[in-house]
C-alpha cells in the first residue's frame, strides 16, 4: 500500500485528502476515489482538467508513488497571455 495526499485548490480555498492506495494505482484512478471521499465530496463544482503530482503535469495513467501530491488541476479562468495583454494594455493607459 501507499500514501498518497490528493489536493484542489481555487482561488479562495484548498481541500485536501489522504488516500492509502494499492500499488499501481493511476492519476485518475486515485482522483475519483479522492472526489467521493471527505472533503472532496462536497465540493459542488469540481471541475478537473489535468493531473500534477509535485507540480509537474502527469498523464492520467500516472503510476502514483508513496508519498506523492496529487493535484486535481482546473481550468484557468483565463488565459495566461491573455491576462499579460490586459495588463500590458493597462499599463499604458
Amino acid at each position: 500500500m501507499i500514501q498518497v495526499e490528493v489536493v484542489y485548490t481555487k482561488p479562495d480555498r484548498q481541500w485536501s485528502v489522504d488516500l492509502e492506495l494499492a500499488e499501481g494505482t493511476s492519476a485518475e484512478e486515485a482522483a475519483e476515489l479522492a472526489q467521493n471521499s471527505e472533503p472532496l465530496l462536497w465540493v459542488d463544482d469540481l471541475n478537473i482538467v489535468a493531473f500534477a503530482v509535485w507540480g509537474e503535469e502527469v498523464t492520467a495513467e500516472h503510476e502514483l508513488k508513496d508519498g506523492d501530491r496529487l493535484e486535481l488541476l482546473r481550468p484557468l479562468p483565463v488565459d495566461p497571455m491573455e491576462a499579460r495583454r490586459r495588463k500590458a494594455a493597462a499599463a499604458k493607459d
